[in-house]
C-alpha cells in the first residue's frame, strides 16, 4: 500500500487533537488563563495573570444619614513563565518510509503525541488535611469544607488520587460511579474518572504516589501552551512547508518535518513549550499587602491505606 501523508498544516491539528484527547491531569486545570500571544516579548518569558479582587459589602443604618465608605478594588498577579519545551522527536528511515509505515497518523504521530501527553503538570501546595478515618465520603466533605470556606466555586472541582486511594473509593457505596453520570469529552480523561464524591469529580493518576491524594478547583493550577515558530529555514520535498503550528482549548503544539541525508533519515518532531503556576490569593482580600496563600486546592494526607 502507497504512503499517504497528509499535509503539515493537517498533521499539526491531528496533533493537537490528539493531545486533547490523551491529556488527563492538563484537562483538568486551568488552561485558557493566558494565551501564546501575551508570551512574544515578555520580559524573561514571563507574563502576569490578574487574580481578581474580592470585595465586601458594607451596610449602614436607614435614615442615620451614614455617609458610603469607598473601598478600592485590590487586584494580584500570579507570573506565568514558559520553561520548559516537552517533545518527542523520531527518526523515520528510508527502508521504514517506503515499506513500513502505511498510516503515518497512527504508526508516528499518535506514539509522539502520546509521549507528549504523558508529561504531566506536577504541582504542589501547602495545605494539609489529616484523617485517620478510612472513609473518603468524609474526607472528601471535609476538603469540600475549606475549599467552600475559602470561597472556591462549587463547579469544576477535582479529586485526584493515586492507585491505592482509588481502590479504596472504588469500595464506597457512596460513591456516584461514572458508567451512571457519563464521563467527559476526551476519552483518556473519562477512563481515568471512576466517578463523583461530595461533588467532586474524581480521576485516578499513576502520575503521583499511590497514597497521595489532592482536592482542587481548576483554577488552582495554571498550564500555559505556546507552539514554538516552524523556522524558516525548514523544507520539504517539491519546497512544500516542513511544518505547521496548531491550538485548540489552550493546548498549542509544533509539528515539524525535516531529513538527515547522512542517515538516510527522516525526522518527525512534535513539541510545545510549557509553563506551569499555582494561583494563589490574599489571605486578606482587602489589604494589598496580605500574605498569599494557596486557597484552591487541598492536599489531603493521612488517609492511609489498609496494610
Amino acid at each position: 500500500m502507497a504512503n499517504t501523508f497528509l499535509t503539515p498544516t493537517v498533521i499539526a491539528r491531528a496533533s493537537v487533537d490528539l493531545l486533547l484527547r490523551e491529556l488527563v491531569l492538563a484537562r483538568t486545570v486551568w488552561t485558557d488563563a493566558v494565551s501564546g500571544a501575551e508570551f512574544r516579548g515578555a520580559f524573561g518569558d514571563t507574563v502576569t495573570l490578574r487574580v481578581p479582587a474580592r470585595r465586601t459589602a458594607r451596610t449602614r443604618v436607614l435614615r442615620a444619614g451614614t455617609p458610603i465608605t469607598n473601598d478600592e478594588s485590590v487586584e494580584f498577579g500570579v507570573p506565568v513563565t514558559l520553561d520548559t519545551d516537552v517533545y518527542n522527536g523520531a527518526p523515520i528511515t528510508d527502508e521504514e518510509l517506503t515499506l513500513d509505515i502505511t498510516d503515518f497518523s497512527a504508526q508516528v504521530l499518535m506514539p509522539q503525541v502520546r509521549a507528549v501527553a504523558e508529561h504531566t503538570l506536577d504541582a504542589d501546595n501547602s495545605i494539609f488535611l489529616t484523617s485517620s478515618a478510612r472513609d473518603w465520603y468524609k474526607i472528601a466533605n471535609r476538603a469540600r469544607r475549606v475549599l467552600t470556606e475559602s470561597f472556591v466555586p462549587l463547579a469544576g472541582r477535582y479529586l485526584l488520587v493515586g492507585t491505592a486511594i482509588e481502590e479504596e473509593i472504588l469500595n464506597t457505596e457512596r460513591l456516584i460511579r461514572n458508567d451512571s453520570i457519563g464521563g467527559p469529552a476526551t476519552p483518556a480523561l473519562q477512563e481515568a474518572t471512576i466517578g463523583r464524591i461530595a461533588g467532586f469529580t474524581v480521576i485516578t493518576s499513576t502520575g503521583i504516589p499511590d497514597t497521595d491524594a489532592y482536592a482542587y478547583h481548576r483554577s488552582a493550577f495554571v498550564l500555559a501552551s505556546v507552539a514554538p515558530a516552524v523556522p524558516r529555514g525548514a523544507a520539504m520535498a517539491q519546497a512544500a512547508p516542513s511544518g505547521a503550528q496548531a491550538g485548540a482549548q489552550g493546548i498549542n503544539a509544533r509539528w515539524l518535518m525535516d531529513y538527515d541525508y547522512t542517515n538516510t533519515t527522516d525526522r518527525s518532531l512534535v513539541d510545545t513549550y510549557t509553563g506551569t503556576a499555582v494561583v494563589t490569593d490574599p489571605e486578606d482580600p482587602t489589604d494589598p499587602d496580605s500574605d498569599m496563600i494557596l486557597s484552591r486546592a487541598v492536599r489531603i494526607s493521612g488517609g492511609g491505606t489498609s496494610s
